[in-house]
Order: structure tokens, then C-alpha cells, then sequence
């Protein structure tokens, strides 16, 4: 039935006429300051496009994702159906090392994720929020076929825009493999953040990070990849202890990642562990610009 669909889906919708553009940020442009400057500089471009509402449509990224919307699919706040062109806006973060630079863990109520990509879809018309008109679907079609047996989560974001992936188990929302075309195909009744995921669900362990030679400790973030994975876990600072804490990670090789900024300066360290229960780890940085750091994290698989 769900193969059913999702040819039908293919059938229906057609490619609507729209313009890319990629909203850049130039590091040269931007004076360094805190960490979250630091986070705010890098984080992922948006793919921005119009389309026409009364069409159905596809959108193509840049890392060939595709996007499918039916005709008159989005609404205003109010359910008001909306006539004319629309703007939609596209965020993919797709590797461990995006993952980093945009603070974005996968996890769910503290549960580990492993994910097949985080995309902020967001659709407007003269600057108002939109979203999906009732009974309406977002397609997106991810260009990897490893992804079938995940499902569909959406990000609930808090005060200080920390984003926590909770279950969309709504009738309809559901991920399935595409094997004619080696794809895996989405479908999701709310748009903003989606996130292809699965839980792993293995035995956590617990593991403490020591600060070692940070620059300084209120301005650091310290993260662990699973090797192997597309999972990212950041670590919590604890209060009246003075070390990073997690126990949402598992006893396998990882790598242990601090991104410090002082004085405007950037300061990196990545250690590899075989993390086991119990363990603790103590970091050691070293100063860096921004394109290495960036550089050591596009590493990270």
C-alpha cells in the first residue's frame, strides 16, 4: 500500500517553475566573538525558492534532496487557504559534522537517534508564517536508499532554541525505500524541522569529559560522534563538578569533540576513544581558525 502511494505521489505531482538562491554567510564579512557567533556564522545556508501555490511542485537542493507539494497545500495561521507565490526556505543537515557546527544533537527525550537527515522547511508569503492545510503532505525524497527502515520525527525547539526530535506517529506520516530509484521517500503532515531518524536502541553508557586546557568553560561545547553512525550527542555541563556528563552515549569507538572560543580566537579538540562505562576523558585544545576547524569535523563519518 505504501509503495502504492508513493507511485501515485510521483504521478501527481509536476515540476513547478522556481529559482534557487543561496543565502551565503562570508566568514571574512563576520567579526569573531562568543561561541554562539561562532554557531550562529556556520551554521548551514538556506536554499531559498518561490513557487506558485496552485500548482503542484518539486524542489531539487543542492544536495540533490527532492521536495514534492501538492497544489494549494499551505495555509496561513488561521487555515486561510493563500493564492500567489510563496517563499520556501530550505535547511539540509545531513553529516555528523553539520550536525556539530548547526548544535544540533539527535536525540529524543534523551534517547539516541541515528539519522538519515535534519531539514528546516519553512514556507511564507510577505514575511507570515504558513504551514500544511489539513490532510496535506510533504514529500521529500532523500538520495539514499539506507534510510527505508527509519521514521518520522519532528523538532520541538525550547526558550534558547535547543531542539528536542519527538515521534510523528500521525496516520500517513511514514518513510519507505524507493528501490527503482535508490532513494528513500518521506512524508510528513507538518513542515519546519523533520528529521529521518531511528532509535538505537542499545545499552547507554556513561562517560565524563574534563575541561583540561580549555580557553574558557563558559563559552565551550563539547559533542560525541559515534563512529560509524550518523549520531551526535552533546554533552552537558555539570553544575558544582566542573566536567561534561552524558548517558546517552554507547561503549563504542567515538570521537570526542570541544569547540572553544576566547578573545575571538577558536580552539578545537578531538580525541578518539573506545568509550566504555564509566569512563573519563580529559580534553586538550589547540588554537585553529574556523576553516580547519571545519575542516577536522568534515572528517568525522
Amino acid at each position: 500500500m505504501k509503495e502504492i502511494i508513493s507511485i501515485s505521489l510521483i504521478a501527481v505531482f509536476i515540476l513547478a517553475a522556481c529559482q534557487p538562491e543561496m543565502w551565503l554567510e562570508d566568514e571574512k564579512q563576520t567579526t569573531p566573538g562568543t561561541l554562539n557567533d561562532f554557531v550562529n556564522r556556520n551554521r548551514s545556508s538556506l536554499e531559498v525558492y518561490t513557487v506558485a501555490v496552485s500548482t503542484p511542485g518539486q524542489l531539487t537542493t543542492a544536495k540533490d534532496t527532492k521536495i514534492y507539494f501538492a497544489a494549494n497545500a499551505f495555509v496561513d495561521e488561521q487555515n486561510k487557504p493563500v493564492t500567489g507565490a510563496v517563499k520556501i526556505e530550505v535547511k539540509e543537515i545531513t553529516t555528523p559534522g553539520e550536525m556539530i557546527l548547526n548544535d544540533m544533537p539527535t536525540t529524543s527525550n534523551g534517547r539516541l537517534l541515528e539519522s538519515g537527515g535534519e531539514y528546516n522547511i519553512m514556507v511564507s508569503q510577505n514575511g507570515k508564517k504558513l504551514k500544511l492545510a489539513p490532510g496535506n503532505f510533504l514529500k521529500i525524497g532523500l538520495p539514499n536508499a539506507a534510510y527505508a527502515r527509519m521514521q518520522v520525527f519532528n523538532g520541538v525547539s525550547d526558550a534558547s532554541g535547543n531542539v528536542n526530535w519527538v515521534p510523528n506517529n500521525n496516520p500517513g506520516n511514514f518513510v519507505v525505500g524507493d528501490s527503482l530509484y535508490l532513494r528513500t521517500e518521506l512524508l510528513c503532515d507538518s513542515i519546519n524541522w523533520i528529521n529521518c531518524d531511528r532509535f538505537i536502541n542499545e545499552p547507554t553508557v556513561e562517560l565524563s569529559v574534563y575541561p583540561g586546557n580549555v580557553p574558557s568553560a563558559d563559552s565551550t561545547n563539547v559533542f560525541i560522534h559515534l563512529t560509524g553512525k550518523n549520531a551526535m550527542v552533546k554533552m552537558n555541563w555539570a553544575q558544582g563538578l566542573h566536567y561534561f556528563n552524558s548517558k546517552t552515549v554507547l561503549a563504542m569507538p567515538s570521537s570526542i569533540i570541544g569547540i572553544s572560543k576566547k578573545n575571538g580566537l577558536t580552539y578545537i579538540s578531538v580525541i578518539a576513544v573506545n568509550v566504555q562505562n564509566g569512563q573519563s576523558v580529559t580534553l586538550n585544545f589547540s588554537p585553529c581558525t574556523e576553516s580547519e576547524l571545519k575542516a577536522k569535523l568534515a572528517l568525522l563519518h
